[in-house]
C-alpha cells in the first residue's frame, strides 16, 4: 500500500502548544467532513502525552527511553499513513539524531513549535536545523499559529480529497 499523505511532525519543547495546534488541525478537517468535504475524518493526532499513556507506558525520560518512544510513535505514524490517514504527530522529538532516525522511519515533514522559556538543563531539546514550517508561539497567537499551520497544509500537503478507502 502506497502513502497518500506524509506524517507532520509537531516538534518543540515541553508546552509550546504542540498539542493545541494538531488538535485544532483535526477539529478544522473533522468539521470540514462534517460540512460535506471528503475529509471523511481519516486525521489522526498523535499525542506525545496519551502515546506516553499507551504505547510506551514502560518508558521513563531518559535519552534512551526517549529515542525508544519517538521511534514507536513513528512506526505508528508511518503505518497510519500507509493506510491513508493524514497523520499528526505532537510528540517533542528533543534530539537531532533520533529525529534522523525518525526521518528513515516514516519520512515526516518538520513543524517546529517554537516558544522560549520552555527549556532547562532538565529539559534538553535541540531545535531542528531545517524545519519545514516554524510556528513561533512567542510572536503569534494561538489561532494565528493555527491559520498558519492550516494554510501550510492546504498549500503543501495533498489533501484536496482526503482518500475515502
Amino acid at each position: 500500500m502506497s502513502k497518500r499523505f506524509p506524517v507532520l511532525w509537531l516538534t518543540g519543547n515541553t508546552g509550546a502548544g504542540k498539542s493545541t495546534l494538531a488538535e485544532g488541525m483535526r477539529h478544522f478537517f473533522n468539521e470540514r467532513e462534517a460540512s460535506g468535504s471528503s475529509a471523511d475524518r481519516r486525521v489522526v493526532v498523535l499525542d506525545g502525552d496519551e502515546m506516553r499513556a499507551t504505547v510506551s507506558r514502560d518508558e521513563g525520560l531518559s535519552p534512551e527511553d526517549r529515542r525508544k518512544h519517538n521511534l514507536r510513535v513513528a512506526r505508528l505514524a508511518n503505518l497510519l499513513s500507509d493506510h491513508g490517514f493524514l497523520v499528526i504527530v505532537a510528540v517533542i522529538a528533543p534530539f537531532a539524531g533520533v529525529r534522523e532516525e525518525i526521518q528513515v522511519l516514516c519520512d515526516p515533514l518538520w513543524i517546529y513549535v517554537k516558544r522560549s522559556g520552555l527549556g532547562g538543563a532538565d529539559k534538553p531539546y535541540e531545535p531542528p536545523k531545517t524545519p519545514a514550517l516554524t510556528i513561533d508561539n512567542d510572536a503569534l497567537s494561538i489561532e494565528e499559529g493555527r491559520r498558519m499551520l492550516r494554510e501550510y497544509i492546504m498549500e503543501n500537503v495533498c489533501i484536496v480529497s482526503l482518500a475515502k478507502v
